[in-house]
Parts: C-alpha cells; structure tokens; sequence
C-alpha cells in the first residue's frame, strides 16, 4: 500500500493517491511498452498503519513510497556486476547463504549439476536476493553478519561445487543437525521479506528427464491486443511438452522448435478467467506456475513485493511520451511510518502508475500474505 502524498498518474497529471475517487481514469501500462487508461473501481485505506515504510528510487529520480508487501515488478540486471548477499533453500536439504558477483552465472551452474541430487526424485532450489552492493568489503561484511546473526551454513549443497570443502555425506550431516528453516525465516522477517516470492525458482531434472514442469503466465504476454479491454492478452505457455495431443491440450495452438520440441500457447483477454484456467493446468499436470509481466518490448519483469526490489535491478516506469520505459533502482531506504496508507482496485486493469513507478493493483491481498509484517524483529 502507499503513503497518502504518493502520486497517481491520471489523465489530469498527478494526484494523490488520498484525493483519488472511484471512476478516476488512472494511467496503467497495457503491455510491450504502452500505457492505458484505466477506472478505479475501489479505493482502500489502512488507516492504523504502525510500521515499515520503502522509499525506492531510480536512476532518473522516479520515487515511490509504499508497504513492503506492496506489489511491483522487477527483475535482475544482466549488465550490472553487483555483488548479491542470498539465501538459498534445497527442498531436500535446508537453507544456506551465499555470495555471489555474477548471480545469474553461478545459479546456471548450479543447475547444471543434474547427476548430484542425493538420489531424490524431485529437486526444487529457491533463491532469495537479500542484498545487493558494488562494494565488495560490505558484501563480505553482510555474509558474515548472516552467518553469525542467524546461524545459518555458507555451505555448498553439493560436493562436487568448486567451492565445497565438504563430501556429500557431511554436507546432508551438517544440514540435519541445524534447523536451518527457521533461522532463514527470522533472516527473510528481518529484511520484511516474504518466503513465498521467492526471486528464481529452480527444478533440477535428473539426467534424461525433458519433460515439462512448469507453465508460464505471463501477463499482456499475448502479441495481439484484447478485445474484451485496453492493453494486451494475456499468454500462458507450456514448453518441452511431450504429448501435446492429450485432451487437455487441445485449446492451446502446438508449436514445434528446430530442435524437435513442443510447447503450447492460448492467450485470454481476462484476468480472471486466465489465472483460474493456469489453476487448472496446475492441478492436471503437476506443474509450477513462472508469473510474468510483458510491460516493455525488452524481456518481461516478474510481480516482485516492493521489499524484494534491490539495488541496481531493473523496474518498468512511465516514460516522457507516455510509454513504459525501463530504469534502475538506485536508492532504497526504511523508515517507520505511522498513518494511513492507501491502494487501488481497477475495472479492467491490473497495473497503475505511482510515483511514476509502474506498480500491480490491488488483487484481494497483498503480494506477501504468507507472513505478517507486525511479526516481532530481531
């Protein structure tokens, strides 16, 4: 949610969020780099807000305040050589923090170990960015205080990782004997960060294993516009399918790359009606759901809470012509907060722009319900 003097863009010019009536026309993005216009349908306000602000801005000065929970979009800069502070969890295992200066590179090669799984069936690595700095003696400086404050392994879940000063066996041993679940959750509570919006989810197959294990929704995804409202359709897409004639598959159109594989795309003009048909693929085939947002024609942001946007990550905002551009963050900070903060439901619509942030409407809750923010701290 946002603080009161938080602008809105409408077709007015900027208002405060707290001056915003039902059926103001909001500025909203509509996929692949244009923005709509949207109507509010509702406006909600927390009055006895008591706690954690955000203040996020970008390089060009785009600033929003607003809860933790509140939802927006992000995703990781490829060209930025930041240095991240993370916490990773191995379904099979437990927690550990780590260090990284080229998180993408390193997160590839982990999965690239496909033969060492400890003999599991199903292995599921999660990824949590909990800091992200150019500075390397402050990076050091945030592991070591992870590993102290909370107790948790800096401990490759794999022996056979370059940096693993441990076999197999001890490393299961290690992770056996620390109760790693709850101290990574104390160290996601204290930086008011959510276990369920996890930043990369990752299932490593076993060797030979091509099949299908997720579905990707991505939202204004579609390359045709909706006919039913403003902006783009929404595409939901299954790769590596293995047979696309099942019966369920029938209303998506079959694709097949050079290399011989099938995936399968439909795309629905409705919220609704799409999120509760990936719903259903879910429950048929076992998969996991890659949410998306197609804002711009570079590659999709991903629904991120406003406390899981780091430093030098890359955010859609509104653009001098009215187009959604991309930046990146160049400064956050906390503060506490008391009063009220307000949020937006749209009539056809599911972004608005505040602070010129491009930022998700309100959907029923926020984006991290899983955990309560008035949660005592360490």
């Amino acid at each position: 949610m946002l603080t009161a003097e938080t602008p809105l863009m409408t077709c007015d010019g900027p208002v405060p969020v707290r001056d915003i009536r039902e059926g103001r026309e909001l500025v909203a993005a509509g996929g692949w780099g244009e923005s709509i216009f949207a109507t509010a349908a509702d406006i909600f306000v927390q009055f006895d807000h008591k706690g954690p602000v955000l203040s996020l801005k970008t390089s060009r000065g785009a600033t929003i305040r607003c809860s933790p929970d509140h939802p927006c979009c992000g995703r990781l800069n490829q060209v930025n050589r930041l240095y991240h502070l993370y916490l990773m969890e191995r379904n099979a295992l437990g927690f550990r923090v780590g260090l990284s200066n080229d998180l993408m590179k390193d997160l590839i090669a982990m999965q690239n170990l496909r033969h060492d799984l400890f003999n599991q069936q199903d292995i599921v690595d999660r990824v949590w960015i909990i800091e992200s700095t150019e500075n390397a003696l402050k990076a050091e400086f945030l592991l070591k205080y992870a590993m102290f404050k909370y107790g948790l392994p800096d401990v490759p879940f794999s022996g056979r990782q370059v940096e693993s000063e441990l076999p197999d066996e001890m490393i299961r041993e290690l992770y056996n004997r620390i109760d790693t679940p709850s101290r990574a959750h104390q160290l996601l509570l204290d930086w008011l960060m959510f276990e369920d919006s996890p930043h990369v989810t990752m299932r490593v197959a076993k060797a030979g294993q091509t099949a299908s294990n997720a579905v990707q929704f991505v939202i204004f995804g579609g390359t045709e516009r909706a006919g039913s409202r403003p902006g783009y359709s929404h595409l939901i897409r299954i790769d590596n399918v293995q047979d696309p004639d099942k019966a369920e598959h029938k209303q998506f159109r079959r694709r097949q790359t050079s290399h011989g594989q099938w995936y399968l795309e439909v795309t629905r003009d409705d919220d609704e009606e799409a999120q509760l048909f990936v719903k259903t693929l879910v429950a048929l085939d076992n998969l996991e759901v890659v949410r998306k947002i197609q804002l711009t024609k570079k590659p999709a942001f991903y629904p991120l809470p406003a406390s899981h946007l780091k430093h030098g990550m890359v955010v859609p905002v509104l653009g001098d012509r009215g187009n959604i551009e991309e930046d990146t963050i160049v400064e956050i900070s906390t503060e506490d907060h008391q009063g009220p903060l307000y949020d937006v439901k749209l009539a056809g619509g599911c972004t608005y722009v505040a602070g010129d942030w491009i930022t998700m409407s309100w959907s029923g809750a926020g984006t991290g319900t899983a955990r309560k923010l008035n949660e005592p701290r360490a």
